[in-house]
């Protein structure tokens, strides 16, 4: 059988840049254990979340879940949480998309991490599968810029909770969900130190747990 080189070609990229990352990723986990600095599984607010309801946002502890509902608009919530971004480290988050329009395009959620204001780094997804990573100097989508080949059709299940993954090692960002690479790029120092969720548009999200450790 004969193959378009056109198509082979991207392929054995793609292939090699996942074997790649896996080897990366594979080594950090085998030489080092990791030593948290902040983790919360919302059995309480001891961290001080936002528990609000208006009729543009709302968001509750309830069962040991992290509730954040944006009616009208985009709704987030974060934490001070101070890394030395020296060293390498992890922040993960466990996520259910309880509702909300499926399309990233328009309605996408996001983990976002290094904020300051407005300027942050979002990973962001959606029902619709997709995910990617964006930097953002405003509260508009049109001030946030895609990373190169970063939107991409992912592992995530659209009806259940999903591990969002960021990972710096050396001089460069890994981006997992459920524990699959998704996207590598080099490491660019934070904003600031906020660390949090951002539920899109009419949009609940139901989360589990927030860690943030050094590697």
């Amino acid at each position: 059988m004969c193959l378009n080189k056109s198509f082979v070609a991207p392929a054995i990229r793609s292939l090699a840049f996942f074997l790649f990352m896996g080897y990366e990723l594979h080594a950090q986990s085998e030489t080092n254990q990791s030593k948290i600095i902040f983790f919360d599984d919302f059995r309480d607010n001891k961290n001080n979340w936002t528990v609000i309801a208006n009729k543009n946002e709302s968001g509750r502890i309830e069962g040991g879940k992290y509730y954040l509902t944006a009616t009208g608009h985009a709704y987030g919530e974060a934490q001070p949480i101070k890394i030395d971004t020296k060293k390498d480290f992890e922040i993960e988050a466990r996520i259910k998309i309880d509702e909300g329009n499926p399309e990233h395009k328009d309605y996408y959620s996001m983990l976002f991490w290094g904020r300051e204001g407005n300027d942050a780094y979002y990973f962001t997804f959606a029902k619709d599968g997709f995910a990617s990573i964006e930097i953002c100097s405003g509260k508009n989508q049109s001030s946030c810029a895609i990373q190169d080949e970063s939107l991409k059709k992912s592992n995530l299940n659209p009806d259940d909770f999903n591990t969002y993954t960021i990972r710096k090692i050396g001089q460069n960002y890994f981006f997992l969900i459920n524990a699959e690479p998704l996207y590598k790029m080099p490491f660019v120092p934070f904003f600031g130190n906020l660390i949090g969720f951002g539920a899109g548009r009419k949009t609940t999200l139901e989360i589990e747990y927030l860690k943030v450790a050094y590697l």
